[in-house]
């Protein structure tokens, strides 16, 4: 809350300054922002359609799209845009259409260019409405009545209905697919490919990038739902890359990675066993590994490889939870 207050206050200074001789549009986007962090492979570019789509037109109270950057999106997003800062947004692209002059504006198309495409499939992993069906547009994500989120490449897009509209769907996915096209990267993430299928619920998967399981010490990683039979199961993967990116995350204003596998490790076994419990230690293929009871997720275990640690909660057994684990851990260079 702080954070947006803070940076609210900024925000409305700057844009309440004096002229800065830039054009009208540009004015109305709010300050340019040049991410000192940026990635060489990241390029400005506009995503969303800016002709008029097929039956389709830009409002013609906001006349263009509309941009902000990290600085300013509170003015839009409110204390949400902790959240977006946090997962490396760059920009956001805002248009609003509606289907003819005299209609009212019926669609929100907003387009998050994102540090990497990893920050992009994991504040879709975070934001999208579960209950919503598939889609496959760009690289996955989720499509209802109200709205349609996916990711593709940098960006997180998601379009919105503000009016009824005929065939809601179709509207939601049609502007998805036109952003789409426009959007050029990536449209799989490699880690999620280390998990095993057997059980593995579609779509459920997530990146976060702090406080991954309710843990502030375990920083950032996946989290992946299984389902076997009546069981409902987790698995994680919690990424531990001290020193380099460490810094690098804190000039970016993220938050910060635990100080080292072994710290995030000891930290986790501190908070799954109870006081005077002898964890029980398990041969495999990682660097060590034991038993343990999350106190939400159910009995499973926890392993250490590298500089990631791997586990899985509320499996049906715990030789179904071991061969879960080795098969990650195994997968993990």
């Amino acid at each position: 809350m702080k954070r947006y207050l803070a940076t609210l206050a900024l925000a409305l200074l700057v844009t309440g300054g004096c002229s800065s001789g830039r054009s009208a549009r540009e004015e109305a986007a709010g300050p340019t922002y040049v991410p000192h962090w940026s990635s060489p492979g990241v390029r400005l570019v506009e995503v969303l359609p800016q002709d008029d789509p097929e039956g389709w037109q830009l409002d013609l109270y906001d006349n263009a799209v509309k941009y902000y950057s990290r600085e300013n999106v509170y003015l839009y997003l409110g204390e949400k845009a902790d959240l977006y800062n946090d997962y490396g947004l760059i920009k956001l692209e805002h248009g609003v259409y509606r289907p003819n002059l005299l209609a009212k504006p019926a669609v929100v198309a907003d387009a998050y260019l994102m540090y990497q495409p990893l920050d992009a499939y994991g504040i879709l992993s975070v934001e999208c409405n579960r209950a919503d069906n598939i889609t496959s547009v760009g690289g996955g994500g989720r499509v209802g009545t109200k709205e349609c989120t996916f990711w593709k490449g940098n960006y997180f897009v998601r379009v919105k209905l503000t009016a009824e509209v005929e065939n809601p769907e179709e509207v939601l996915t049609y502007f998805a697919q036109r952003t789409a096209e426009n959007i050029q990267g990536p449209t799989a993430i490699g880690e999620l490919a280390l998990f095993p299928d057997a059980g593995r619920v579609p779509a459920c998967d997530a990146y976060y990038v702090d406080n991954l399981l309710g843990y502030d010490f375990l920083g950032r990683g996946f989290t992946v739902e299984y389902q076997f039979g009546e069981k409902k199961a987790t698995m994680f993967l919690a990424i531990v890359t001290p020193g380099a990116e460490r810094k690098l995350r804190m000039r970016r204003g993220m938050p910060a990675a635990p100080d080292s596998v072994e710290t995030a490790y000891l930290k986790l076994r501190r908070a799954l066993l109870k006081d005077g419990e002898t964890p029980q230690v398990l041969p495999g293929p990682w660097d060590h590994g034991y038993l343990a009871t999350h106190p939400k997720l159910g009995r499973g275990m926890v392993a250490r490889r590298g500089t990631c640690l791997v586990g899985v909660f509320g499996a049906p057994d715990d030789q179904t939870a071991m061969g879960m684990t080795a098969t990650v851990v195994q997968a993990l260079r």
